[in-house]
């Protein structure tokens, strides 16, 4: 009997080391570990996916692009048939090199015109002094002391209203050949505008034709390829997915987490689906917004009965350094971020 207690107390003593000495391991462990970092199991890989869509309708013609094949910025996705846009294209230039001879002859009608109107105006001089030289002789005729002819005098008078009246006749020229310019100038004008319409139209045209080509708009993978050669789609349909070779992590931090959070903060990340492999990164950016707030019919807390939910912020976490283009790491992959906040 007296053997057993001290025995008791000996194993008592032991388990209740062992117990203290497992408290302060926890307690080392959620002091160098746990202490100042923040976590979260609702966060996934994300990346910037286009929708590949045509600005015209058409019938497709070729698709040099396979499901999940890498592509390059540039690289042709699908190509629609382009005959209707060529022949416009082509019916544009001709429509233009008729006008261009128009605008010829409209130059050449402006030039005639200049031409007849210096020419009406040496016209008008000459006139005017052939006017002048036929009154200053009719006057010499009448002032004259020398004895002259009534049918002589007649004469110079019937010469200065011949020279009148050719004067009055070269002015109206003037006035008509300024008319015909006036007009030829602005056909001329008109000209000038419709070949710059006919520009404007063959721009349009070429950029019709360029829609009948679509190229990918970023480095990236094809995916979720729903056109097949032949078929006709309208404009603005999806015809597949280029999921960007650019990747990040988007965490759904709640609230309460984001008190010390701050950008540039190291983030180590577990992949789920490589969890022996984790990575390091950094905080980008918080958004200025909870996700509710984007919802289709958000949350309108001032009317009925208030029940507090705790929101969630999305957190953008970069890869440090970033990840290689050929990484098996696609947007919807889970992962958990764990944010050193110390």
């Amino acid at each position: 009997m007296n053997s057993e207690g001290p025995l008791r107390k000996r194993v008592f003593s032991i388990y209740f080391l062992i117990l203290m000495l497992g408290l302060v391991v926890l307690l080392a462990w959620w002091w160098f570990d746990w202490r100042g970092v923040e976590r979260t199991d609702d966060a996934f890989i994300d990346g910037h996916i286009a929708q590949v869509s045509p600005q015209l309708a058409g019938r497709v013609l070729s698709i040099p692009v396979q499901d999940n094949q890498r592509v390059k910025r540039g690289d042709v996705l699908l190509v629609l048939d382009s005959r209707d846009e060529q022949i416009a294209l082509q019916k544009a230039f001709a429509t233009r090199q008729v006008d261009e001879a128009s605008l010829a002859q409209a130059k050449a009608s402006v030039s005639a015109g200049q031409a007849t109107l210096e020419q009406n105006l040496a016209n008008v001089q000459l006139a005017e002094a052939n006017l002048l030289r036929d009154r200053k002789e009719h006057q010499r005729y009448r002032n004259s002391g020398q004895a002259v002819t009534a049918s002589d005098l007649d004469s110079k008078a019937a010469s200065e209203k011949v020279s009148a009246a050719s004067l009055l006749a070269a002015q109206k020229n003037v006035d008509y050949s300024r008319a015909e310019l006036l007009k030829s100038q602005a056909s001329l004008a008109g000209a000038q505008a419709t070949l710059q319409q006919d520009e404007t139209a063959i721009e349009q045209a070429k950029l019709q034709l360029s829609y009948t080509r679509l190229y990918a708009p970023f480095d990236g993978y094809v995916t979720r390829r729903d056109a097949e050669v032949g078929d006709y789609i309208a404009a603005g349909s999806t015809l597949m997915r280029l999921v960007s070779t650019e990747r990040w992590v988007t965490a759904n931090f709640k609230e309460i987490q984001l008190r010390h959070m701050r950008p540039g903060q190291k983030v180590t990340v577990d992949i789920d689906a490589f969890p022996d492999n984790p990575l390091s990164a950094r905080i980008d950016s918080m958004q200025r917004a909870t996700g509710s707030v984007f919802n289709l019919l958000p949350a309108e807390n001032a009317t009925g009965n208030y029940v507090k939910v705790v929101q969630r912020i999305p957190v953008k976490i970069v890869f440090d350094p970033p990840l290689d283009a050929d990484s098996p790491l696609s947007p919807g992959m889970s992962v958990m971020p764990e944010v050193d906040v110390r």
